[in-house]
C-alpha cells in the first residue's frame, strides 16, 4: 500500500507544471472584451486558428496544443490575477501576446512570472519600464519606443525637418516618450516647438490640433494610442504637406485611414517594428501570407499587427517544439533562452540567459492608397 501511495505521489509531483498527457496549453491574458476588443479580435482568432492548424497536423510532438484564454477586459487591476489563474490552475506552460503598458506593469509588480518560472512571449509594448528588473521572465519581439522614436527622429533629420512638434499622453507612458524625444532632439539637432499633452480617455482634440498648426512645426510626432491618434487626425487642419507626421508601431495604417479618410492620412509615416507582411523574399511573411489564403486564415488581414502575433505564435510553438515530447514552463524557458543568433523562417531572434529582447527590427512605413504601407 505504502509503496503504490509513494508512486502516487511521485506521479502527481511530475506533472506539475504540465496538463493531462497528449496537452500542452499556452495561456493568453488580454482584453477579449471592453475599450481594446475591435483592435484585437483579428488577433486572438489568429492564434486559435494557428493552433487548429498545428493540431490538425499532429500537434507538437504528438501534444495537443490546448490554448487557455482569459480575458481581462484591458483592466491592468485583473491582468496579474488572471495570469496567476492561467498558471496555477490551467497549468500553462508560457503566456504569449500580452497587451498593454499599464497591464504588463501589473504583472511585472505581483512577480506571479518569477514566482512560478513562467515564461511570457511578446508583449504589444515597447515601454523601457517592462524591460527592466522584475521582467526576466517576459521575452520581448519588439523594438522600444524609444528605438522608435529615434528611427523617426533620424528619417526625419534625413529630410531636413528641424522644427518638431509632439502630441504625447500625459502619464507616465509619455512621460517615457518626451525622455526619448529630449535625447533624439539632442542626438540629430532638432527643436520641439510643441510639447502638447492629453488626458488617457480624453475626446476632444481641437485646442491640441490649433497648439500644434499654430507651433508652424515641420514635423509632427504622434505618440499617442491609435484612439487619440484618430481623434486629433480628424480635427486636425493645416494646409497639405504642411507637416509631416509620424506617429507609433501600434497605430493600424487601415484603421487609421477608414475611421479618418483616406485624404487626411495619406503620407504619415508609421514605425514599423516587424517587416513588411506581404514581404515577397522574407520565409516567414511567405509562411504567413500562405496561412492567410488557407482555410484556417480566413477573415483575418495581411497588417503588421496581425504578423506580430503571427510572429509570437509561430516562435512559441517553435520553442515548445524544441522542448520535447513533455515541455514545462522550465524547459520552454531553456529553449527561449537557447535562441541565440536564431533564424525564425528568415527572422532574425536572439535571446541568452541574461537578453530578453530578441529584436530591434525597424523600418517606417507610410500610409498610401486605400491604407495601405509603402515601405
Amino acid at each position: 500500500m505504502f509503496a503504490r501511495k509513494s508512486i502516487a505521489i511521485l506521479f502527481a509531483c511530475s506533472a506539475i507544471g504540465l496538463a493531462q498527457a497528449g496537452e500542452v496549453r499556452i495561456g493568453s491574458v488580454a482584453g477579449i472584451t471592453g475599450p481594446n476588443a475591435t483592435t484585437g479580435a483579428e488577433g486572438t482568432a489568429l492564434v486559435t486558428k494557428f493552433l487548429d492548424m498545428v493540431n490538425d497536423k499532429g500537434g507538437i510532438n504528438g501534444n495537443k496544443v490546448v490554448r487557455v484564454i482569459k480575458d481581462d477586459q484591458y483592466d491592468p487591476k485583473k491582468t496579474a490575477v488572471l495570469a496567476e489563474e492561467a498558471i496555477t490552475k490551467d497549468n500553462v506552460v508560457a503566456l504569449v501576446n500580452a497587451v498593454g503598458t499599464a497591464n504588463t506593469i501589473g504583472i511585472i509588480k505581483s512577480g506571479v512570472l518569477n514566482k512560478h518560472k513562467v515564461p511570457l512571449l511578446g508583449v504589444f509594448s515597447g515601454a523601457d519600464v517592462i524591460r527592466g528588473p522584475g521582467s526576466e521572465m517576459i521575452f520581448h519581439t519588439r523594438a522600444s519606443y524609444t528605438d522608435e522614436v529615434m528611427k523617426i527622429a533620424r528619417l526625419a533629420s534625413t529630410l531636413g525637418l528641424k522644427r518638431v512638434a509632439v502630441l504625447y499622453q500625459d502619464d507616465g507612458f509619455g512621460a517615457g516618450i518626451n525622455q526619448s524625444i529630449a535625447k533624439a532632439a539632442a542626438d540629430y539637432m532638432f527643436e520641439v516647438v510643441s510639447k502638447t499633452p492629453y488626458k488617457p480617455g480624453e475626446t476632444d482634440f481641437s485646442t491640441h490640433a490649433k497648439q500644434i498648426v499654430d507651433a508652424k512645426p515641420q514635423a509632427i510626432f504622434l505618440m499617442g494610442v491609435p484612439d487619440a491618434v484618430i481623434r486629433f487626425m480628424k480635427v486636425y487642419d493645416a494646409p497639405m504637406g504642411a507637416s509631416q507626421i509620424y506617429t507609433l508601431s501600434f497605430v493600424p495604417a487601415k484603421l487609421l485611414t477608414d475611421s479618418v479618410g483616406e485624404k487626411r492620412v495619406r503620407g504619415v509615416g508609421i514605425s514599423q517594428v516587424v517587416p513588411n507582411p506581404n514581404s515577397t523574399t522574407l520565409p516567414l511573411a511567405k509562411e504567413f501570407q500562405t496561412f492567410l489564403k488557407s482555410p484556417y486564415g480566413k477573415g483575418i488581414s495581411a497588417n503588421p499587427t496581425n504578423f506580430e502575433v503571427y510572429l509570437n505564435i509561430r516562435l512559441l510553438t517553435e520553442a515548445i517544439r524544441m522542448a520535447g515530447p513533455q515541455p514545462t514552463p522550465e524547459k520552454v524557458t531553456k529553449a527561449l533562452s537557447s535562441m541565440n543568433g536564431y533564424s525564425l523562417a528568415g527572422f532574425p531572434i536572439s535571446f541568452s540567459d541574461t537578453k530578453r529582447v530578441g529584436s530591434h527590427y525597424l523600418d517606417i512605413g507610410v500610409v498610401g492608397a486605400g491604407g495601405r504601407l509603402n515601405y
